[in-house]
């Protein structure tokens, strides 16, 4: 009786021990295979992050995300397309008839209507703030607060997008040319780069010449050299839904900064046509258009800066002559 009891004793104590010695081995390897599979994932969501992770599946709708967004100059032009700074998304009105921001009169108020769609399939867009702002009219100047709604908009192609929201502006009691910027501020969003769009034209008889100026700042925190793009887009005509024109790849070509260059005959001068500026300095930008002797009517010529760390803004001038 003795000897069993002892006898199973020490196979208790060499159970206890094998545990002890060998136990945490093998639970390290679940542990490394568990590190692992979790570093595999984070490679494969990097690669494509609207992969959503395996080991967290999400099909309910209430995790759709929506795609809020209007005509924004700096996302247009990121993908090498060409852009007005008379946005079709922004729009004036006095007592309910539009008007041109290029001819604003002093201390009036005006009712500035922002067309916002968006463009999710899945996601409508829920009570999302809108800040209005002006500027001097130019490239970096500072935003003044106008101020701010909320807006829904429902998901693509529904009857609710696009949607309109409308603030209120009085104008300052000095007068001068002002910019507009509209931004876009969701929760959520599937692209924030297009959430801002900016009106910023000026118009201009071509008595001889035509002469237009606008404020250039430097708003980053470096000394940057300025140069200046020039072209004549304006928005074309939409094709009609359904013919081959409408198609995507035919409708992106279309847009393309190279297929808008000056029209021939004119001449525009820019001064100084390569300002360097240190930050927060600025400087008046002087633009001389002369059209050919030949010319009426209107052009725009569209005015787009750059400096070495990338685009700094634009601003759109209207040359007009009568007959």
């Amino acid at each position: 009786m003795a000897r069993g009891a002892g006898k199973r004793f020490a196979v208790g104590v060499w159970m206890l021990f094998r545990a002890l010695l060998f136990g945490w081995v093998l639970s390290f390897i679940q542990l490394f295979k568990v590190i692992c599979d979790l570093i595999r994932l984070r490679k494969e969501k990097d690669k494509d992050p609207k992969t959503p992770l395996h080991c967290f599946p999400v099909d309910n709708p209430a995790f759709m995300r929506p795609d809020p967004l209007l005509y924004s100059q700096r996302s247009l032009l990121s993908q090498g397309l060409a852009v007005t700074w008379d946005n079709p998304d922004i729009v004036l009105f006095k007592c309910g008839v539009p008007v041109s921001s290029s001819e604003l009169e002093t201390s009036t108020t005006y009712d500035v209507q922002i067309r916002v769609w968006n463009n999710s399939l899945e996601a409508p867009v829920v009570h999302m703030p809108i800040h209005l702002s002006y500027l001097d009219f130019g490239v970096g100047t500072e935003p003044i607060p106008i101020g701010s709604t909320r807006i829904d908009v429902g998901v693509k192609g529904s009857a609710s997008q696009p949607a309109f929201a409308s603030v209120s502006w009085t104008t300052p009691s000095t007068p001068g040319h002002f910019c507009l910027q509209a931004l876009l501020d969701p929760a959520d969003d599937l692209d924030f780069t297009n959430n801002l769009g900016q009106e910023n034209t000026d118009v201009a008889q071509a008595t001889s010449p035509a002469a237009f100026s606008f404020t250039l700042r430097n708003n980053t925190k470096r000394t940057r050299q300025y140069r200046f793009e020039l072209d004549s887009y304006s928005i074309p005509a939409l094709p009609d839904c359904g013919s081959p024109a409408a198609g995507r790849d035919v409708i992106l070509e279309r847009h393309r900064r190279d297929r808008y260059p000056l029209p021939p005959g004119f001449t525009i001068a820019i001064t100084p046509d390569a300002p360097m500026l240190a930050p927060g300095a600025q400087v008046a930008i002087q633009v001389s258009a002369t059209p050919p002797g030949s010319f009426t009517g209107r052009r725009p010529i569209n005015v787009n800066c750059f400096h070495d760390g990338g685009f700094a803004g634009g601003v759109s001038l209207t040359v007009t002559k009568g007959v």
